[in-house]
């Protein structure tokens, strides 16, 4: 199959077109600001204050066990270092502003041209922003519901698989590389910093050194690690269950009429088959040789075991020995890694031939099902040998535990202090009050039936899911005024520093059950009545809202016995006004993890929903459904217009 026209393939061509080739509004580049997840640095130091690592393991560097020194990396170097460690420039400086400023690529102005230069896609730079948080492109469960595992949708499914892919190639550009190297090192000599005047603390006490240093580059390993890990299986295992389903097409055709011949080897079934088998080999070979993010370049000292053995001289290369190093190129990589896989391929063939004569057997016509499966099998298995030594020694080997997010509740719940988290998930506001209270109870059953259909394939699910809660508030008992939005996000901003939220653990959004969304539930879309909207995109959806950052300021001043400051920000001309409607299916294992993580906010959110036909954020998305939606939008936009046209001219008698 390798003679034929890539452009017949389904699988895109990667990043190297910057700028797609579909056209909307919407779908426009945004500024990359961050390398990296701005709370990286948050999470290093819950480590370092005896927290778990990215991956939930227990670090293995030592750590302080005094309540006082864990608690030094986030306090002023003038409250508590010895001298000359206590004089800073900045009085507030510390060990966390450090690290923060190097993290948001802060630390000097030639950084922070760059860095506000930088440009992507909208939906690329949501998959990669995701991906960096830890979760997957999609959950297993919205992989079914948008039917991606089927035959008959393969063109959809590739596109998924390589923008996962396209993600960490963007990653991987020499500018990124060089960002998120300078944000890391940047933590790496902060920290250096802080572990000269902390050891220097202790060592008045009479105790040993402690590296933070060392800490740090576990930490980054295995943020790595995680990341890698989780993406490159996420799409492995699609890619077999995709294949499979292409086997069992194959296996189930008929073999060329007469026999097969040199012009007709096979017949054209089983071409369309085997292409589709091409498409899925390619994505393979592009996640094992790109979906990688190897410590060169970053500072270590310490665990320079983690290091991996770059080889850069690859001229005479022919595939037939191991690839127990790699280039640091992730282009020639690919090469060098296609070229082993197609040695290994060949090898398998021309050993099952001596075999088969061996048995004193005849080789089966080529277009017979049987045989060509049992090829495919064959390539397969040299593809398996040749990841089994590119990533022997890199991070996709580590193995999975339970997914980051659900890490993240897990030490919120145990390492909380005065609120002693139990459960997770929304405060639900009640804003429409136009359906009886039958009505109100057949949505709630609707919702939950909807929302709780997660878990599927979620590692850690089934500790986290009956955790899982939502809990709802009358807005009549509160005096919200009918669909007064507004007054809600006032009345949270407060209600979630409250007493009677300590007990569940919140994100700065909350649930909002106005009339569309209620109607949603009560009159669902059936999938039969939209036949070119692709499967799974126009479910139930609820309205989620997000409290505006002042009265959240606000509820903090209050809390902590302050009285209001005069801050009120005003709101730029077009901006979000803090609201999004989020399918119920995507609620809690994709929407919940982005607000807890502060990954991406519901303002960036909302942007990628706008060319929804209902303006509902429905997670990971892809040309092929977009262009689908655009047509579909522009159709329901000329018949409203038609409408309104003949309901004027009608006198609005109808």
């Amino acid at each position: 199959m390798s003679w034929r026209d890539r452009k017949e393939g389904y699988v895109p061509q990667g990043i190297d077109e910057v700028s797609p080739s579909y056209k909307h509004p919407h779908l426009v580049m945004v500024p990359d600001s961050h390398a990296l997840p701005l709370d990286l640095v948050t999470q290093f130091v819950l480590v370092y204050m005896q927290g778990r690592l990215f991956s939930g393991k227990q670090p293995a560097q030592p750590r302080p066990t005094d309540p006082d020194e864990r608690s030094l990396f986030c306090r002023p170097y003038r409250e508590w270092a010895p001298a000359p460690y206590n004089t800073p420039t900045i009085s507030a400086d510390s060990g966390i502003n450090r690290a923060m400023i190097a993290i948001a690529g802060m630390d000097d102005i030639f950084t922070i041209v760059t860095t506000t230069s930088t440009e992507c896609d909208r939906d690329l730079h949501h998959l990669k922003t995701r991906l960096l948080s830890g979760l997957p492109p999609m959950s297993l469960t919205r992989w079914r519901q948008k039917r991606l595992h089927e035959p008959q949708n393969i063109a959809r499914a590739c596109q998924h698989l390589s923008a996962t892919i396209d993600a960490f190639e963007y990653l991987q550009l020499p500018h990124n590389q060089s960002r998120m190297r300078k944000a890391c090192n940047g933590v790496w000599d902060a920290s250096a910093d802080f572990q000269r005047a902390f050891n220097a603390y202790r060592a008045e006490k009479g105790s040993g050194e402690i590296l933070a240093t060392a800490l740090w580059e576990e930490f980054l390993d295995d943020y790595f690690s995680t990341v890698v890990s989780r993406a490159h299986a996420w799409v492995t295992a699609r890619v077999g269950e995709l294949r499979e389903a292409q086997l069992v097409r194959l296996g189930n055709t008929t073999a060329v009429p007469g026999g097969a011949t040199m012009l007709t080897p096979v017949t054209s079934t089983q071409m369309e088959i085997l292409d589709r088998v091409h498409d899925l080999a390619e994505i393979t070979n592009n996640a094992d040789t790109k979906i990688m993010l190897p410590l060169v370049g970053y500072t270590v000292q310490t665990l320079t075991s983690k290091i991996p053995d770059i080889r850069s001289d690859w001229n005479g290369y022919d595939g037939s020995r191991p690839m127990t190093r790699f280039p640091l190129g992730m282009r020639l990589r690919a090469r060098i890694h296609a070229l082993r896989s197609k040695w290994l391929s060949h090898r398998a063939i021309f050993a099952r031939r001596d075999r088969v004569e061996a048995e004193g057997r005849w080789l089966r016509d080529t277009s017979d099902p049987e045989e060509l499966v049992e090829i495919v099998r064959e390539q397969v298995a040299a593809y398996d040998q040749t990841r089994a030594e590119l990533r022997a020694g890199t991070s996709a080997a580590a193995p999975l535990r339970d997914e980051p997010w659900i890490e993240s509740i897990r030490a919120a719940m145990e390492m909380s202090e005065g609120r002693r988290f139990r459960v997770w998930g929304f405060v639900g506001y009640r804003v429409h009050y136009g359906h009886s209270d039958e009505e109100w109870k057949a949505f709630l059953e609707a919702f939950k039936r909807d929302v709780t259909n997660w878990g599927e394939g979620v590692d850690g699910a089934a500790w986290a899911k009956p955790l899982c809660k939502v809990r709802w508030l009358d807005g009549r008992n509160l005096g919200i005024a009918e669909g007064d939005i507004e007054a809600a996000k006032r009345h949270y901003a407060t209600y979630r520093l409250s007493s009677e939220c300590d007990h569940l653990l919140t994100t700065a959004s909350f649930l909002a059950a106005d009339k569309p969304s209620i109607d949603s539930y009560l009159d669902p879309v059936k999938e039969d009545d939209q036949p070119l909207i692709p499967a799974g995109d126009m479910g139930s959806f609820i309205l989620t809202a997000r409290a505006h950052i002042d009265d959240i300021e606000d509820a903090n001043d209050a809390r902590a016995g302050r009285g209001p400051q005069p801050r009120r920000r005003p709101v730029p001309a077009g901006a979000s006004d803090g609201t999004l409607r989020v399918l119920g299916s995507v609620l809690f294992d994709d929407f919940w993890p982005l607000q807890h993580r502060n990954s991406l906010s519901v303002e960036t959110l909302a942007r990628l929903a706008e060319i929804h036909p209902r303006q509902v954020y429905v997670g990971s998305t892809v040309p092929a459904e977009r262009d689908v939606w655009r047509v579909a939008g522009t159709w329901a936009f000329t018949m409203l217009n038609g409408f309104e046209k003949w309901r004027t001219r009608s006198g609005g008698r109808h």
